[in-house]
């Protein structure tokens, strides 16, 4: 309301300054020319000043306006001395020149500035757009004033004063058409467009008063009141307040730029028509509206020109855009690797490819060790940093042939693809792959075949890129060895300490590895699984080693291991009808092998997969929050044996049943306990939970207090696989545990003798110190269990005293 206010009010002020002149006898020339002289300098001055608080493009124009119209004021202080000295109002070529075309090339200069601030649809280049807006405006100036020509009777050129005047008002035609085409389809905000508006009244102004200068024949108010509104409409434009950001819908965007499209030619259409018109009416054309028809031609092909080339340029912006797009969604942004979508897509490929012509596909799955320690000690910063060098060096040790994956947080994956190649990539020699796969880990070698998997040896395998794959396959060669070899090359790699800015970061790795067996029904999906099956049975026997998935294979393509144990322990069904039961193994007295506990263990054979090795279906349950329902089923099955068992030994036994260790941290343990021993009337001193710790305790303090309410209740407490994993001495502070059960690499004696037996006295001390007692796992030879015993271990288990068996199968 203010801003119309004071524009009424400035319009007021300047006509009534014009009328005045014509109420002053004898010196209208000299009134309007001192008049338009103090409009100038007053909207230079005005420009000048508001110019100094504003920055970018609003302060360009406003300079550029406060220049021309300085110069277009020093001219009329020219005619103000003539005035004064009484001589002619005729202007030197060269000072008219200046004087004239300077205001106007300023305000044309502001247009084409102003384009930087008014928004696209799609960005495209400045200088193709400013000329574009060039041509666009001449092109309907020239449309115009051919229709004007074809409308008024004779040469409109005999009824000016002074031809040579025409580029005046033509200049300002030009300009105007600029600023509307800039209001139509330019949208902006209402603060960017009031200045654009007030300029284009000032150049409507302007163009008046050169029109009837032109003309000669006008009243002299018409010309004054032009020369006087057009430094102000300017002044009010540079005292617009700052522009906000304008953030415009992009269909409007949209429909803007087809306007920008289609108004340069609809003058010209028209235009085009009439002068058509009139030239089949037997009216020729004159020599200026050929001129303009040609003109408009050779512009209409500019203007295609350019519109090609903008549409060549952002064609390329769209293809370069779908790319990046594509690369995006098929790729990991922090290593570049392929993602989790990327990989699916190759795994199915390289599974149909296997389906229908027996080509050789492998699976690699492989998730780095405690990397959470790594973000919390040194950063995330860092962690990002590791991840980036583990994808370098997963895709150094595989061939280029093979896709290498972040399917998410620190889980890697590979596929060994043939790719249709009809040979195998270079390999080692078969001794040397020989002797990779008989390395042992950690001292020891798991061969679990009813398992599912097979625990291999470490590699000393120095990374490299595998050659091509040479033109025809070798004699005897062997796929899985193959596909083997290179999981040890990737396990061996990403151990290397990794040296990032100064500092040396260590972190391990679990590989899972799985390959597609000749006349295998299986899916990608499955091979995927069975992958992080084995990966996982990793985590369960201490990591930082590759297990090879060897086990059965799903008798159906379908066949979901999630599904089906998820069906398994569905909430109100039982366990024991999908297929799981309770196995025992005897804990004896080691000094007469008198079996003084059981352990349980549970056991799953699928009606549709068949046997599930427990490091699978167990592991699987504690990923998918199903592991609790197995503790119970366990647990509930041991109680009710119990009197059975205690009949079957000829003496009430004790019954050891495996709880997972994130259980300690939820409710419904200490429930599920209470809850088995009063229903089997079970006395709570008989019944041991053994904690078993795949994953490390979150919440030590919390699981504490649960162990000790277990406890209070009379019920002891185990460490299982204790010197495995994380179950090491200081666990012993943190838990209150009555049982100890050391982990078969601390019992294995066939190594170094003295050294282990002087680790296992040292624990066995520690644990009489305290008051825990200790139980020997995997005593499988007579001459471990003597040598357990002389230490002074007093219990003991193992397949010496008996494998996990049913409780029909139990011999005292």
């Amino acid at each position: 309301m203010i801003t119309t206010v004071r524009l009424v009010g400035t319009l007021a002020l300047a006509l009534v300054v014009v009328a005045f002149g014509e109420l002053v006898p004898g010196s209208s020339r000299l009134y309007s020319d001192t008049v338009q002289l103090l409009a100038g300098l007053v909207a230079a001055g005005v420009c000048f000043a508001a110019a100094r608080s504003r920055a970018g493009v609003p302060r360009h124009w406003r300079h550029l306006a406060s220049a021309g119209l300085l110069v277009w004021a020093l001219t009329r202080l020219w005619w103000v001395i003539q005035d004064l000295a009484g001589a002619g109002r005729e202007v030197p070529e060269a000072i008219a020149g200046i004087g004239f075309l300077v205001l106007p090339a300023s305000m044309l200069a502001g247009l084409l500035a102003s384009t930087h601030t008014r928004p696209r649809p799609v960005p495209t280049s400045p200088r193709r757009d400013q000329l574009a807006l060039i041509i666009d405006a001449v092109l309907i100036t020239g449309s115009v004033l051919a229709l004007i020509w074809s409308v008024l009777p004779g040469d409109p050129l005999d009824k000016v004063a002074d031809p040579d005047l025409l580029v005046y008002p033509v200049a300002d035609l030009v300009l105007l058409t600029m600023a509307g085409l800039l209001l139509a389809t330019r949208p902006d905000s209402p603060a960017g467009r009031r200045p654009l508006r007030l300029a284009g009244l000032a150049l409507l102004a302007f163009g008046t008063a050169d029109t009837a200068r032109l003309l000669g024949t006008g009243p002299l108010w018409l010309e004054t009141a032009g020369y006087v509104l057009g430094p102000v409409f300017l002044i009010l434009a540079a005292l617009s307040p700052a522009r906000p950001p304008v953030h415009r819908p992009a269909a409007e965007l949209l429909e803007r730029d087809w306007l920008h499209l289609l108004i340069p030619y609809g003058p010209v259409l028209v235009a085009g028509v009439v002068l058509a018109a009139r030239t089949v009416a037997g009216d020729p054309l004159t020599p200026f509206q050929a001129y303009l028809g040609w003109l408009g031609l050779a512009l209409v092909v500019t203007r295609q020109m350019l519109t090609i080339v903008d549409n060549t340029v952002l064609l390329d912006r769209v293809a370069e855009a779908q790319q990046r797009l594509h690369h995006q969604a098929y790729h990991d942004p922090l290593t570049g690797l392929a993602n989790r979508a990327l990989f699916q897509e190759r795994l199915v490929l390289a599974v149909e490819a296997h389906e229908r012509r027996q080509a050789p596909v492998a699976v690699i799955f492989a998730d780095l060790d405690d990397f959470k320690l790594i973000n919390d000690t040194f950063g995330h910063a860092m962690g990002d940093r590791v991840l980036q060098a583990v994808g370098e060096r997963m895709r150094a040790c595989v061939r280029s042939t093979d896709l290498v994956a972040r399917l998410g947080g620190d889980e890697f994956a590979v596929v060994l693809d043939q790719g249709g190649e009809p040979a195998p990539p270079a390999r080692p020699t078969g001794g040397r792959l020989r002797t990779v796969l008989r390395q042992r880990i950690g001292g020891r070698r798991y061969v679990l075949s009813a398992a599912g998997v097979r625990v291999t040896g470490n590699a000393d395998w120095t990374p490299r890129r595998s050659a091509p794959p040479p033109s025809a396959p070798e004699p005897g060669w062997n796929w899985s060895a193959e596909a083997e070899a290179i999981g040890q090359r990737v396990l061996a790699a990403l151990r290397e300490p990794y040296v990032i800015d100064g500092r040396s970061v260590s972190v391990g790795v679990s590989i899972g590895l799985v390959t597609a067996e000749s006349g295998d029904r299986l899916s990608a999906d499955i091979l995927l699984r069975r992958a992080d099956a084995a990966m996982y049975a990793v985590k369960r026997h201490g990591k930082g080693a590759l297990i090879r998935y060897t086990g059965p294979r799903d008798t159906v393509p379908n066949a979901d291991l999630p599904q089906l144990l998820a069906g398994a322990l569905a909430e109100g069904g039982s366990p024991a009808d999908a297929g799981f039961q309770v196995h025992y193994q005897p804990i004896v007295r080691l000094a007469d092998s008198r079996t003084v506990a059981v352990e349980a263990l549970a056991r799953w054979t699928d009606p549709v997969a068949g046997p599930v090795h427990p490091d699978v279906f167990v592991t699987m349950a504690e990923r998918t929050g199903l592991v609790a329902a197995i503790d119970d089923f366990v647990l509930d099955r041991a109680c009710a044996d119990a009197a059975t068992l205690a009949e079957r030994f000829g003496h009430p036994i004790a019954l050891h049943v495996n709880v997972s260790a994130g259980r300690l941290g939820q409710q419904g343990l200490e429930d599920a306990v209470k809850a088995a021993l009063e229903r089997y009337r079970v006395p709570a001193e008989r019944l041991v939970i053994e904690i078993t710790e795949t994953l490390r305790i979150s919440d030590l303090p919390r699981a504490a207090a649960v162990v000790a309410r277990l406890r209070a209740l009379g019920v002891r407490v185990a460490l299982d696989d204790f010197g495995s994993g994380y179950n090491a001495l200081a666990q012993l502070h943190s838990l209150p545990v009555d049982i100890v059960k050391l982990d078969s690499t601390l019992t294995d004696m066939s190594g170094e003798r003295d050294r282990a037996g002087a680790l296992c006295r040292s624990v066995l001390a520690i644990c009489a110190e305290i008051g825990i007692t200790v139980v020997a796992e995997g005593l499988e030879t007579a001459d471990r269990s003597r040598a357990l015993a002389d230490l002074g271990c007093p219990l003991g288990q193992g397949y010496l005293f008996g494998p996990p068996v049913p409780i029909t199968s139990l011999t005292a």
